[in-house]
């Protein structure tokens, strides 16, 4: 069942702003400054200043070069959820063609399974929340 034209504009218009977020914060981080005065901050570079040591500045690159590459694949989880908006595929389970339920939607608008193919993939994976003693 296709979801409801209030679901759907609510939810282009959080997936929008949350893209235009992530872009915003890729760039911060994998921009150099443009005048060329300072390094982007993935550079090594950008992170030595008097008396630092260059393994601690690259240690702090490699994290921002990490939160960049996980902006990055939030930019195409966002990407894919307005594509699927786009054409109609939204709010159905990738794994199972069920519809997701409009509170999952809602909690997280790109999700891209219900809770029962969710929690199947996890236990597969073994990367779900259950205990780990």
């Amino acid at each position: 069942m296709p979801i409801s034209q209030s679901l759907h504009d609510d939810i282009a218009q959080r997936l929008q702003q949350a893209r235009e977020e992530a872009l915003a914060t890729v760039r911060t981080r994998l921009e150099a400054d443009p005048e060329g005065n300072e390094p982007s901050p993935i550079s090594p570079r950008a992170h030595l200043v008097q008396n630092d040591d260059a393994p601690t500045a690259e240690m702090i690159a490699h994290d921002e070069e990490h939160f960049a590459e996980h902006e990055t694949n939030l930019l195409h989880q966002i990407d894919a959820a307005i594509g699927r908006l786009e054409n109609g595929g939204y709010g159905i389970c990738v794994s199972c063609g069920c519809d997701i339920p409009e509170e999952r939607l809602r909690a997280t608008p790109t999700v891209q399974t219900c809770v029962p193919c969710q929690e199947r993939i996890e236990q597969e994976q073994g990367t779900g929340r259950g205990p780990t003693m």
